[in-house]
């Protein structure tokens, strides 16, 4: 998710005061994540004129599965061993039930 890629900002209010969190820590606990009110905001608080990123290297490889599972528990069986077998590699999970394809 976005907001996990975003360790800082630096945002303008309305009135043109800007205020900066170009934190560039992984985690923060002093006081409110107000990077997170602006982030999910989208613009109504104030306008985001600089950002602190996390970035990731790109993937050595790319590769989907299709897998039919019977229900909702193996559903969420399937997303757990995934994510503990395939870490940071899980880049995506997707949910499609059966009357999608008939």
């Amino acid at each position: 998710m976005a907001r996990d890629l975003v360790l800082g900002l630096e945002a303008v209010l309305p009135d043109g005061t800007v205020v900066s969190m170009l934190n560039r820590m992984l985690k923060n606990n002093a006081g409110y994540d107000l990077k997170q009110l602006f982030l999910g905001s989208e613009g109504t608080l104030g306008v985001i004129t600089r950002a602190v990123l996390r970035l990731h290297p790109k993937p050595g490889c790319i590769a989907a599965a299709m897998v039919t599972v019977t229900g909702y528990d193996r559903v969420r069986e399937l997303l757990r061993t995934a994510r503990r077998s395939l870490g940071q590699l899980l880049s995506a999970f997707e949910v499609m039930w059966a009357d999608y394809w008939y």
